[in-house]
């Protein structure tokens, strides 16, 4: 997800006319590149006696990448209800990995209110995901 969400901000911006679509998709297509290239280095080994050990799909279900889907719609929802300021400070933090005194250098505030910022966006999103 993180990585979905670096791609995302290292593009510009009129590149992507539907964010919270290309992020999801971008997440889901990162994840199954992952699957094959693990599934490239699996083998089937069998013995003189002709058994096969059975390796099974590591991948997630339909139902799985449905419902992670769905939480990630939720998590944009979230991140869409945070205040400006609060929005701001999370997602420089968490997605830009900003230390607390670039994002108050940048944001024109103090150390102590990027803190509260990013916890309050923290308890807002985790209430809301619980909902």
């Amino acid at each position: 997800m993180q990585t979905a969400l670096a791609n995302y901000y290292e593009r510009a911006k009129d590149d992507v006319t539907h964010p919270e679509a290309y992020i999801t998709r971008s997440a889901l297509n990162l994840h199954l590149n992952d699957l094959k290239k693990a599934s490239s280095r699996m083998q089937s080994f069998s013995d003189d006696r002709n058994i096969t050990l059975e390796i099974e799909d590591p991948g997630p279900s339909q139902e799985d990448v449905y419902a992670s889907g769905q939480r990630m719609d939720r998590f944009h929802e979230g991140c869409r209800q945070l205040p400006e300021k609060t929005r701001q400070a999370f997602l420089l933090n968490r997605v830009e990995k900003m230390k607390y005194r670039e994002i108050a250098l940048t944001l024109g505030m103090s150390e102590s209110s990027v803190e509260k910022h990013i916890a309050k966006a923290l308890v807002f999103l985790a209430s809301w995901m619980d909902h």
